[in-house]
């Protein structure tokens, strides 16, 4: 089975689920300036939201996504208020025609004054364990 895990991130909250579902997948995550160019059976795609909607540089990486590679997608993302952003992105992948798993990971990353330590160590856990949920979901 061949994973991939994808991710934008401007503040690093982001990227530290990113990691710790790659570990648990056993694969390295990539930032989404790394496009896919063969088949994968799952990819994991990651978000941000900010200033409340989806970041323009994941917006772009799915609209760039060729829909020949991607079997499936499992999402997660952080956010310090709302949690749109995996709905925004599972929308524009459906609408591209790419099969968007139902299971799916959010947490609160920190900004400013707001859930700072976020994502902490077990925020991390769980993503983590989503991972391994999504895997075995697959199976």
């Amino acid at each position: 089975m061949n994973i991939e895990v994808r991710y934008h991130s401007r503040s690093g909250n982001t990227k530290k689920v990113a990691d710790a579902i790659a570990k648990a997948a056993g694969v390295q995550a990539k930032d989404c300036s790394i496009a896919i160019k063969e088949t994968v059976d799952l990819l994991f795609l990651g978000g941000s939201v900010y200033a409340f909607g989806l970041d323009d540089n994941t917006k772009n990486y799915i609209n760039d996504l060729n829909t020949e590679y991607v079997k499936s997608v499992a999402l997660f993302g952080t956010s310090a208020i709302v949690k749109t952003g995996n709905q925004e992105m599972a929308k524009l992948l459906r609408d591209k025609g790419i099969t968007v798993m139902q299971r799916n990971f959010h947490c609160y990353g920190g900004f400013t004054v707001l859930h700072r330590g976020h994502p902490n160590a077990e925020d991390l856990k769980q993503a983590a364990a989503f991972a391994l949920a999504a895997l075995d979901e697959l199976k």
